[in-house]
C-alpha cells in the first residue's frame, strides 16, 4: 500500500473527509434523517468519495509503478493467475480481520458492538492511512464508532490501543519467523533492530503504565477521561487475537511473490514481510509507510531486486484494491440510527468535544 512520497496532498485529504463525513451524517447517530427514510443520494455520495478515493490511491501506486516498470514487467506479464486471486483472497482476510480484533478492544473497554457494525466503521475509517499524517485513520475511526453509539474516550482510545496491539503482534510474530529467516540463509539486517521495540511496547501495555499515560493526557487537555484500562494480561490476549491478521497479510505477499517466482523462501518472505510493516508504521511521517516496505522487503527477504521490487509494488496494489472496495462495499453499511447505549457505549463520556 503506497501514496505520495513526502509532501501532503490536499486531494487526497479532501476526499477522505468526504467519504468519511458523508458516512457520518447519513449514518449512526447523524443528521441524516430518521431511520428508514431513502438513502439512494447518501449511497451514491459515498460509493462516488469512495471510488474517487480508490482511483487516487492506485494513481499513487501507478505513478511508482511507471518508475518501476522497466523492472518489472516481465515479471509481471508471466505472473501465475491463480497465485494472485490467492493473494486477493488473503489480503481481504487480513484486513478484515483488523476490524474483527478491533471488536475485541472495544468491548474490552466496555462497548459491546456487533461484528456487523465495526467492520464497515473499520473500512471506511481506515482510508486515513492513505493521507500524510499517521492520525487520519484513528480520527475516522474514532469518529464512525464515537456516532455509532460509543463513549468519545473510548472510541478515540480502542483505536490507538487497538494500533499499538495490532504492530504488537506484528512484533511477535516477526520474532517467531526470524529464527526460521536465519536458518534458511537469511543474515542480519539493520532493519531487524525494529524489533527492539518490542519489549518497551508490551511494558507500555502494562495497566500501571496506561493508567499514567490517561492521567498524562487528561492533565494537557484538561479534561476528564473516563477510560477504563485493562489489566496487563487482558492487553496481551488482545495482540493474540492479531496474529492471524499477520499471517493472512504475509501470506498475501508470499503469494504475490510466488505468482512471480517459484524460487521463494517461505519464511524469510513471510519474515520480510511482516518486518517491512512494522518499519513502514513507525515511520509516521510517510504515509502508509511508502518506499521503506519496498525497502525492507528486498533486504530481508532475499529475493533478487527485480523480484523484490515486482512483489511489493503488486502487493501494494492488491492491498490497494481490498481497501478500496471494502470501503466503497462499508460506506452504506454505516447503518442510520444511533444504536440503545449499553454499559460503557454512550454519547458522551466526559470527554469534552
Amino acid at each position: 500500500m503506497t501514496e505520495p512520497h513526502h509532501h501532503e496532498h490536499p486531494l487526497a485529504e479532501e476526499v477522505v473527509e468526504v467519504l468519511v463525513e458523508t458516512a457520518l451524517e447519513h449514518g449512526d447517530g447523524g443528521d441524516g434523517g430518521a431511520p428508514g427514510a431513502p438513502r439512494s443520494k447518501a449511497t451514491k455520495l459515498v460509493t462516488a468519495a469512495g471510488l474517487v478515493l480508490g482511483l487516487l490511491a492506485v494513481g499513487f501506486v501507478g505513478r511508482r509503478l511507471v518508475t518501476d516498470w522497466p523492472r518489472v514487467s516481465d515479471e509481471l506479464a508471466d505472473a501465475e493467475t491463480g497465485w494472485l486471486v490467492a493473494a486477493g483472497a488473503f489480503a481481504i482476510l487480513g484486513m478484515t480481520s483488523i476490524g474483527w480484533g478491533w471488536r475485541y478492544v472495544l468491548r474490552t473497554l466496555g462497548a459491546e458492538v456487533p461484528l456487523r457494525r465495526v467492520v464497515p466503521w473499520y473500512f471506511v475509517g481506515e482510508l486515513g492511512k492513505y493521507v500524510p499524517g499517521g492520525v487520519w485513520p484513528v480520527l475516522g475511526r474514532g469518529e464512525l464508532a464515537r456516532r455509532g453509539g460509543v463513549a468519545k474516550g473510548r472510541a478515540f482510545t480502542s483505536v490507538a490501543l487497538s494500533l499499538g496491539m495490532l504492530y504488537l503482534a506484528a512484533m511477535f510474530t516477526a520474532a517467531a519467523f526470524l529464527p526460521f529467516a536465519l536458518s534458511s540463509g537469511g543474515g542480519f539486517s539493520p532493519w531487524m533492530l525494529f524489533l527492539l521495540a518490542l519489549p518497551v511496547g508490551v511494558a507500555v501495555l502494562h495497566h500501571d503504565v496506561l493508567e499514567r499515560l490517561v492521567g498524562v493526557v487528561a492533565r494537557v487537555t484538561k479534561r476528564q477521561l473516563d477510560v477504563p484500562i485493562p489489566r496487563w494480561n487482558a492487553s496481551l490476549g488482545l495482540v493474540a487475537r492479531y496474529v492471524p491478521t499477520w499471517i493472512f497479510i504475509g501470506l498475501a505477499t508470499y503469494s504475490v511473490a510466488r505468482a512471480l517466482t517459484p524460487d521463494v523462501g517461505f519464511a524469510r518472505m513471510m519474515f520480510a514481510t511482516i518486518l517491512s510493516w512494522v518499519v513502514g508504521f513507525l515511520a509516521v511521517p510517510v504515509p502508509s509507510g511508502a518506499g521503506i516496505r519496498e525497502t525492507v522487503l528486498y533486504a530481508a527477504s532475499g529475493t533478487p531486486k527485480d523480484i523484490a521490487i515486482a512483489t511489493a509494488v503488486t502487493a501494494r496494489i492488491v492491498f490497494v484494491v481490498v481497501d478500496v472496495v471494502g470501503a466503497a462495499i462499508c460506506a452504506p453499511l454505516v447503518r442510520r440510527g444511533r444504536p440503545a447505549p449499553a454499559d460503557g457505549v454512550s454519547a458522551d463520556d466526559g470527554v469534552g468535544g
